[in-house]
């Protein structure tokens, strides 16, 4: 189970392109269907949920939820020692974005 904030606009664009590309083997669950402490800690980062209840965040939760696509063999490079550094190096640069832009876009609505 990949858990993703859908309060996050960019977040559930990326979810609403993923129906049709991925297998049965993967559910989307939206985040704010869970309890508001749970929320602020999958919000951190990408989270999933494996069927034997281990947890796998960051990028790797990320090539997990791709082996579900047919894009498994290329998204599988990401955890090759060569190219990992720089996709962890993507995963932080993203996340910090996006935590700015919630900021942001929050300030922007309480003003």
């Amino acid at each position: 189970m990949l858990y993703y904030d859908d309060a996050c606009p960019i977040c559930s664009a990326e979810m609403a392109k993923l129906p049709g590309h991925y297998d049965d083997g993967l559910e989307l669950l939206p985040i704010t269907s869970l309890p508001i402490g749970d929320q602020a800690a999958l919000r951190s980062e990408l989270h999933l949920k494996t069927e034997d209840g281990q947890w796998v965040k960051g990028l790797d939760a990320n090539v997990r939820a791709w082996q579900h696509t047919r894009y498994r063999k290329v998204a599988g490079l990401l955890l090759d020692p060569a190219f990992r550094w720089l996709a962890e190096l993507g995963c932080r640069t993203w996340l910090a974005w996006s935590q700015w832009e919630r900021k942001r876009r929050d300030t922007v609505k309480g003003n």
